[in-house]
């Protein structure tokens, strides 16, 4: 009888993609093992048929008043149920560890890492250990779906972006950013370019013309309350940038960002998304260290800028000029294949 194992990461998008590593390695070690995941709803959505051998997808949304208790009793119902031979958390939540209390089964909690390390390689750390494995080289990952990917295809070349085009994605906002608070406030000077910097840049980059000729194309997929600052930044740009509106599927906005040649972002899900996609990636980041949980991809494909790097960090990512993110995104454009002579004169 195969074995059966649950593993568990309830966050965000970010948490969830800088778990995929793990989990792909997880699924090298047992093979035949039938996997359940507990995780967030938008982490159900986001790892939905990620692989065969993951039989179900529990959710718990901690979100609320009455929702997070119901969630609650339905998981401790459901674990009466299944006798998982293996659990593993990837959460340091003593409130999570704390549903597996009296539970049979082997539980292995991942406690934090006393070095700094990214966050997807301290859970291959610790997972190896806690299946007594030798570690194993992963990045993130998430799968597109090809039907996605080809109606992706097809919205775009209604806007005039096709195929062959350089493409470069641009992801303005962050997670929470139409909240209010103090959170919001500080979560805007590490994460929040302005709108007048973002339009200044587009018109710069579609300036540049690829070796075909054609221009390099820029666009955005935003969140309805997200949209008017996109809005903003398209008044800035001339309306030299595409923006549409986001859907609430995965897929599409998936199949998006696998599109884009490249995404200029803050330090935000989309940029782990990226990341797990292939996607290459210009990151913002501010007050935060990008080894810690910055982009888990080969290193050739992203560059990191800081607010550190400049004369005035406590600006946050202001600080970053124009030119500098230009001349990033030129490098990574100009890498890319099949169009990698770019005419920026």
């Amino acid at each position: 009888m195969s074995e059966k194992i649950l593993a568990i990461r309830i966050g965000r998008v970010g948490d969830t993609v800088m778990m995929t590593p793990a989990l792909t390695a997880l699924l090298q070690y047992y093979p035949d093992a039938e996997i359940t995941l507990l995780l967030s709803p938008v982490g159900k959505l986001l790892l939905k048929d990620y692989h065969p051998n993951i039989k179900d997808i529990w959710t718990w949304d901690r979100s609320g008043i009455f929702k997070p208790i119901a969630d609650k009793n339905r998981i401790l119902q459901d674990l009466k149920k299944v006798q998982f031979d293996k659990i593993i958390c990837f959460d340091t939540s003593p409130r999570i560890a704390a549903l597996f209390d009296g539970v049979d089964t082997d539980f292995q909690q991942y406690k934090g890492s006393r070095e700094l390390k990214h966050c997807a390689k301290a859970y291959l750390d610790f997972l190896a250990e806690a299946c007594n494995k030798p570690a194993v080289e992963a990045y993130n990952h998430l799968p597109v779906e090809q039907d996605a990917r080809r109606e992706v295809d097809e919205e775009l070349a209604k806007h005039n972006i096709s195929t062959d085009d350089t493409v470069l994605m641009i992801h303005p906002t962050f997670s929470g950013y139409s909240r209010f608070g103090i959170r919001k406030r500080k979560a805007k000077l590490r994460k929040l370019w302005s709108p007048e910097n973002y339009g200044e840049l587009i018109k710069k980059v579609t300036e540049i013309h690829t070796g075909s000729g054609s221009a390099v194309k820029v666009f955005m997929v935003l969140l309805p309350d997200e949209l008017s600052f996109g809005e903003k930044i398209l008044r800035h740009s001339d309306n030299r940038a595409l923006l549409l509106k986001s859907e609430s599927t995965f897929e599409r906005y998936k199949a998006m960002i696998q599109r884009a040649d490249v995404i200029l972002t803050p330090d935000s899900g989309p940029m782990h998304m990226a990341s797990a996609l292939g996607t290459k990636i210009v990151a913002f980041f501010s007050m935060k260290d990008p080894g810690d949980c910055g982009p888990y991809m080969d290193p050739d494909k992203f560059i990191i800028l800081r607010s550190e790097n400049t004369e005035q960090p406590e600006r946050g990512i202001n600080a970053i000029d124009v030119d500098t993110v230009f001349d990033a995104c030129c490098e990574l454009l100009s890498n890319n294949e099949p169009h990698h002579d770019l005419d920026i004169t």
